[in-house]
């Protein structure tokens, strides 16, 4: 790919100067692979360079498998995006029923549920966190100071939304807020629906026809496949010093929000599913018409700024009329894998990933919006 110097020159600048550990780059074009570069290591202590094989936490990208497998249910005729929630679970309570009542799944989709931000994602990876020494370090987040029972199961999710005093922040379809919440309640409509656990049917109807080996969500595969080291960092009077962490974070009651493990070619090779209409290398994930639906800005929530249920695009309506584009963009606050962007054209995708701790400095020039995993 001609004239990436320059950008190679910065990028490397950019990782040392804010403490990045490693950083992991590829472009596809027409399906075929442009670019493909690390920066930095995936192991430092070793030396061990990054490569397209290397596993990383995606984290929320994890949301835009979720809103397929609801799509593949829709097409299957097993449930329609436009169901009300309570259709599929009958037994979640809020403390406002009666907005409840009018929530669908497409609003959970495209984060326009009415449900404020709350902590239920915290107590859902709270074991996690338990035995993560590096938590006390996420003073942003207050992780260590979260009394209370962890969130293990679906039916430990529902008691604790229920108990919750909150109000919604207006009716459904009417205001936008980024919800963990959202996407926990599809991960359970999935199972529910196909009848499978939500990580079964991932692997089994998306994963699996998709060829994408090296992508799963079982923690214990970890070791089997060449994956990244885990580095968090503290600010010291000496200043950031960045650290190995050993814990790799998990909500199993939630993982529908935020916890496969990917890689450089995975990625890319999924977003061919947006790119070919439905197909990877021949086989169909989803119809056109439900990759069009998923693309389609359903929601403006800033100015020119478009919400649509592929994860937290950002699809601008000039550069949608052009050449149907979107890209993801996605911060972490609180975990190592923090800077994940796509960017999708009518012919390209790029994948973009590191293995630190999201800290403001490390976004430096990239034009990413900082928002909660």
């Amino acid at each position: 790919m001609k004239n990436m110097s320059e950008f190679e020159v910065y990028a490397k600048k950019l990782v040392e100067e804010n403490h990045i550990p490693g950083v992991g780059v590829g472009i596809n074009e027409n399906g075929e692979r442009l670019y493909e570069k690390g920066f930095g290591y995936r192991d430092v202590e070793n030396g061990l360079e990054v490569t397209p094989e290397t596993i990383f936490g995606i984290a929320s990208m994890t949301k835009s498998f979720t809103c397929v497998a609801i799509m593949q249910l829709q097409e299957a005729g097993e449930l329609s995006v436009h169901d009300k929630i309570l259709e599929h679970l009958p037994e979640f309570r809020s403390a406002d029923m009666e907005q409840t009542k009018k929530i669908t799944i497409h609003h959970l989709m495209t984060h326009t549920a009415g449900i404020p931000p709350i902590s239920t994602h915290v107590y859902a990876r709270k074991r996690s966190i338990d035995q993560d020494p590096s938590a006390k370090d996420y003073l942003d987040l207050d992780l260590v100071n979260n009394t209370g029972s962890a969130i293990d199961t679906y039916e430990d999710m529902f008691d604790f939304i229920a108990e919750l005093n909150f109000q919604p922040l207006g009716s459904p379809g009417t205001s936008f807020s980024y919800s963990n919440d959202s996407y926990g309640l599809l991960g359970v409509i999935i199972s529910q629906v196909s009848g499978q656990a939500y990580e079964d049917y991932v692997t089994e109807h998306i994963l699996k026809p998709a060829k994408l080996d090296r992508t799963f969500f079982d923690l214990d595969k970890l070791d089997s496949f060449e994956n990244t080291k885990l580095y968090a960092s503290k600010t010291t009077e000496e200043g950031i010093t960045v650290y190995p962490t050993e814990i790799w974070w998990d909500a199993p009651a939630m993982r529908a929000a935020g916890y496969l493990k990917s890689t450089i070619n995975d990625i890319l090779r999924y977003l061919e599913i947006f790119r070919n209409e439905g197909l990877v290398d021949g086989v169909r994930i989803l119809s056109g018409e439900s990759v069009a639906q998923m693309l389609y800005p359903h929601f403006e929530y800033n100015n020119g700024i478009y919400y649509t249920r592929l994860l937290r695009e950002y699809a601008y309506r000039t550069r949608w009329r052009l050449e149907r584009s979107f890209f993801v963009d996605v911060y972490s606050s609180g975990k190592r894998f923090d800077w994940r962007r796509v960017i999708q054209f009518s012919k390209c995708s790029i994948w973009q990933i590191t293995n630190g701790r999201a800290k403001r400095t490390w976004r430096k020039g990239s034009g990413c919006r900082a928002c909660q995993f």
